[in-house]
């Protein structure tokens, strides 16, 4: 009498190959790389140091539609190879794969990000020049120099530009409107009166009037390029979440070209022993 064995079935959930999305990671990589120094040479390439007027703005659309441009087609790439790399005919999975490789990519970038921003920020603390503060005026417009010039003036000569930085409190505090403030520390820190402290404010009233004007410009500017640049990451970012998605499907449907899966009816097995 037969016996026969009732087993059941466990259905088999395809899981995420790691060792496939790292491939694909360093895939994406080395494409990106690549794009970026073609981005770099068309770029130098196209940029006349002689002309009068540089082009900031068309050199500004041309990086930006780049940098999409590079995340899109590494990642598309990046998921494709990941899904190759895995070697299994499932969609789904190829889909998470490139998707995961999209992940990937975007923690290593913002590590990579913040460590830079760190290591700049920190190498401007260990700096023993000028504060942050000078450093501002130093490289804005001409009044803020001008502001600088004068508070620095006003100053006695053991205290320009020491370890207190005097000066960069009362441009600050002058750039706030803090009137009292400044008048407070110059004071302090000189052998002045009041009131010639008092009559060198108003007679500076006008140089801080303009460069608050420009500071403000400043400001506004900045924060005009800084959500420029966070709108173009956020565009990036989507757009290469798409195409790593795309590319992990397409690299499962094509899967077959890459390992030689072909079937075609009517043609003999020729992988047997020669009879």
């Amino acid at each position: 009498m037969a016996v026969v064995y009732d087993t059941p079935a466990v259905p088999h959930h395809p899981r995420i190959n790691w060792r496939a999305v790292f491939a694909g990671w360093l895939v994406a990589t080395g494409i990106a790389g690549l794009l970026y120094v073609a981005g770099l040479a068309f770029g130098f390439a196209a940029l006349d140091i002689r002309a009068a007027d540089v082009p900031g703005k068309g050199l500004g659309i041309g990086t930006a539609i780049w940098v999409v441009l590079t995340w899109v087609v590494a990642l598309f790439l990046g998921g494709m190879f990941a899904s190759w790399f895995d070697g299994h005919d499932d969609d789904t999975a190829g889909t998470l794969h490139g998707v995961t490789v999209w992940g990937l990519s975007v923690t290593t970038t913002a590590l990579w990000l913040a460590l830079g921003l760190g290591s700049m920020h920190g190498g401007r603390h260990d700096d023993h020049g000028p504060a942050p503060m000078g450093m501002a005026a130093a490289a804005g417009g001409n009044n803020l120099v001008i502001l600088k010039a004068e508070v620095d003036h006003l100053l006695p000569r053991d205290q320009r530009g020491g370890g207190d930085h005097a000066e960069d409190v009362v441009v600050g505090a002058l750039l706030a409107g803090n009137v009292d403030t400044a008048r407070t520390v110059l004071t302090a820190s000189s052998s002045l009166d009041t009131t010639t402290v008092s009559g060198a404010l108003d007679r500076l009233a006008p140089v801080v009037a303009r460069a608050q004007a420009e500071a403000k410009d400043r400001a506004d500017r900045l924060a005009h390029y800084t959500s420029m640049a966070l709108w173009i990451v956020f565009f990036s970012g989507f757009l290469a979440l798409i195409a790593a998605a795309v590319g992990g499907w397409a690299g499962t449907v094509h899967i077959h070209r890459i390992y030689h899966r072909r079937r075609y009816e009517g043609r003999p097995f020729r992988g047997g022993p020669a009879i």
